[in-house]
């Protein structure tokens, strides 16, 4: 699943390719992935507009179309946007969801393998539109480390699952989530209201160093995530603990191990990262 870099890399390829052009035609081939609102009236409102900004509030892609709406976009597993200067370049129709068609005949396409993926429209201050995700926490570099403390100390969960729930901070996903509590020694199935303050906060600063230095990279291409056009990521290549492949800790060298927590898979170091009863 794509997670807060991966999406900010999405974010900078569409506002490369799309901004300011003029919506022609709306095509959509999967209905169930158009939420709230009947396909059609996607079609309806968007026709006409032009994408002015996009955006991202953690793993949610927000278009900023004329005339005030807007255009919520969330990849889920394996949503991937394409960009091609004409329709006719659309070589398969595999695992394609959606094409807009623009007034200068570039056209952008949605394919997703799995059908996880959402959209949403939204018009601010109408109440026919109820803002989508609006229960998502801030990102780790903008979210308030008393407001995650107080909801981690209250919580009997497992610290990564907690870090994991969007409502608590958003962006952070599996890959990741691994990746933070490695780096600060903490055992993935510690109990939320274990950790101290200053441990909440020093998650938030290392989440925002690792992610933004995986975003710097292109993000993480384990499995399948492509960014855009097929580009994969290069994070991969500095991982230091999620990843079948680190068969040893490459600390302390003791034997990585693997368990699920929540049913995620989650690596870990049971030398680095104690369970204290």
């Amino acid at each position: 699943m794509p997670e807060l870099p991966e999406v900010r890399v999405v974010v900078d390829n569409l506002n490369t390719h799309i901004l300011n052009k003029k919506i022609k035609q709306l095509t959509i081939f999967k209905h169930k992935l158009f939420k709230k609102f009947p396909s059609n009236k996607f079609q309806e409102e968007i026709v006409g507009k032009k994408f002015l900004k996009v955006e991202n509030k953690g793993k949610v892609i927000i278009a900023t179309l004329s005339n005030g709406l807007y255009l919520y976009s969330h990849l889920r597993m394996e949503g991937k946007y394409k960009y091609f200067n004409h329709i006719n370049e659309i070589t398969t129709t595999r695992n394609l969801i959606a094409i807009f068609e623009f007034e200068d005949q570039t056209v952008l396409a949605y394919y997703d393998s799995r059908m996880f993926g959402e959209f949403y429209l939204y018009y601010e201050n109408n109440p026919e539109y109820i803002k989508p995700y609006a229960h998502f926490a801030d990102e780790p570099d903008k979210v308030d480390s008393e407001k995650v403390y107080k909801k981690l100390s209250n919580s009997t969960q497992a610290i990564k699952t907690k870090i994991m729930s969007q409502d608590v901070v958003a962006g952070i996903g599996n890959i990741y989530a691994d990746e933070i509590l490695f780096e600060l020694k903490i055992h993935p199935e510690t109990p939320s209201m274990n950790l101290k303050k200053e441990q909440v906060k020093q998650i938030l600063e290392v989440a925002t160093k690792i992610m933004n230095k995986s975003y710097e990279h292109g993000g993480t291409t384990i499995h399948s995530f492509e960014s855009f056009n097929d580009k994969s990521g290069h994070y991969q290549d500095y991982l230091m603990i999620h990843n079948s492949q680190i068969k040893f800790c490459k600390v302390c060298n003791t034997k990585v191990e693997k368990i699920f927590v929540n049913n995620r898979g989650t690596y870990f170091c049971p030398n680095c990262q104690k369970l204290e009863k």
